[in-house]
């Protein structure tokens, strides 16, 4: 018995707190239409040269708002100039992703040749006519695929995967590097 009055208690003290809440946010939004949206002593506060150097500089944002870059790099970027480890990894990483690399080729039960092409983190397993990502295969051989792309006909020979290069010493003895 004494449970459910606690859970009524509970209620009602949840929806008294909830009504003070309104009423409050019901003063608070009449106090901040009472505030007009012009003062009259805006003049006043803020004198004309500080009023000018505010001007220039929202001008000077808007026009670089709409200036528009010709390189899709970001010339403010420190990574453009200096490249950390990570930068370097990322770069490796990427370049592996995006080599269109011959992996291996098979033979099926039929004697059809069969390549197994890795492009962008995924293995293809193309046959002569197939289109693996946009590039058309035209023969395969025992280590090489010969494709057609964009109208240009390459060759890509049987290669294992890039070594990620090794990384350089920086400093000498006697010296920390941090100039």
């Amino acid at each position: 018995m004494q449970l459910r009055f606690i859970k009524d208690l509970a209620i009602a003290l949840i929806v008294v707190i909830l009504f003070a809440m309104v009423v409050r946010l019901v003063a608070l939004q009449r106090s901040w239409n009472s505030i007009p949206e012009k003062s009259i002593h805006t003049k006043e506060s803020v004198s004309d040269t500080l009023l000018n150097k505010i001007k220039s500089i929202e001008n000077s944002i808007q026009d670089r708002k709409m200036f528009v870059f010709g390189s899709n790099r970001d010339p403010l970027k420190q990574g453009n100039i200096i490249k950390d480890k990570v930068d370097r990894d990322k770069e490796f990483e990427d370049m592996v992703k995006n080599t269109f690399r011959l992996a291996t080729t098979a033979s099926d039960e039929y004697g059809n040749k069969i390549a197994y092409i890795e492009f962008r983190g995924t293995l293809h397993e193309a046959r002569i006519g197939q289109v693996v990502e946009g590039r058309k295969i035209l023969d395969i051989q025992d280590k090489s695929v010969r494709y057609s792309y964009n109208g240009v006909v390459s060759t890509t020979e049987l290669s294992p995967r890039p070594a990620k290069p090794a990384e350089e010493v920086r400093g000498s003895a006697g010296t920390s590097g941090n100039w």
